[in-house]
């Protein structure tokens, strides 16, 4: 399914209710969001979205000209599972392209069925820009992807001012941050609460991936209470 915000001014809403879309077997994106608009996502009920090679279960490739997402929850009655296809993100971007996503609301969970894309933010090479402002959030990075940030060799800009976040990058990857042999910018503020980042083996819990830097800032009333990075 396709969301076309195709002209710069434009804003549209989408509700997803109770939707079951399996494109694994066919190499494409469950849901894609596209167009120069801007796309906000209201979820209620229970939605889930698998989506095939070379794609994320929640497509947003962001470009100089496209629009914004936003997936939010006003009536807390809503939650998403997301699963990208290899080198793509559960939600966020394909490939090596650069991803988009904002999130203020909603239970969400995010994984990619494959190798190489981040829970939530970019598949491989690619740069992950993630906002959350809130929700319940468990981010799960496939082999060499962060659970929030970037894919495989892929870079972090995240920042996370609310929401409970649980976040696992995979080998060289960090769980909020970096991909595999890259770095990231890490702002976590307001009232968040990190309950568990962590990386299995060579990436930090929160920060860069392996061999890279990462640049963390910690701010206001957020409440970090586990963070493990791997070997």
């Amino acid at each position: 399914m396709t969301i076309d915000a195709k002209d710069e001014d434009d804003k549209v809403e989408v509700t997803l209710k109770d939707v079951n879309i399996d494109a694994s077997s066919r190499s494409e994106a469950a849901v894609s969001v596209t167009g120069k608009g801007d796309t906000t996502i209201e979820l209620d009920g229970d939605n889930e979205l698998k989506s095939g090679a070379g794609h994320a279960g929640l497509e947003h490739n962001k470009t100089d000209t496209s629009g914004e997402l936003t997936i939010q929850d006003k009536d807390n009655n809503g939650s998403l599972e997301a699963a990208g296809g290899f080198k793509g993100a559960g939600i966020g971007s394909a490939g090596s392209n650069d991803a988009q996503v904002k999130i203020t609301g909603g239970n969400i969970t995010a994984t990619t069925s494959d190798d190489w894309g981040a829970g939530i933010g970019s598949g491989s090479y690619g740069t992950g820009t993630v906002e959350i402002t809130g929700g319940e959030i468990n981010a799960t990075g496939g082999y060499l992807g962060a659970g929030i940030g970037g894919g495989c060799n892929g870079s972090g800009n995240v920042t996370i001012s609310g929401g409970t976040i649980t976040a696992a990058g995979s080998d060289g990857a960090a769980g909020i941050g970096g991909g595999y042999y890259n770095g990231a910018t890490v702002t976590i503020t307001g009232d968040a609460v990190i309950k568990n980042a962590s990386s299995t083996k060579y990436g930090a819990g929160i920060g860069g991936g392996n061999g890279s830097d990462g640049n963390v800032t910690i701010s206001g009333n957020a409440k970090i209470e586990n963070a493990t990075g791997g070997y």
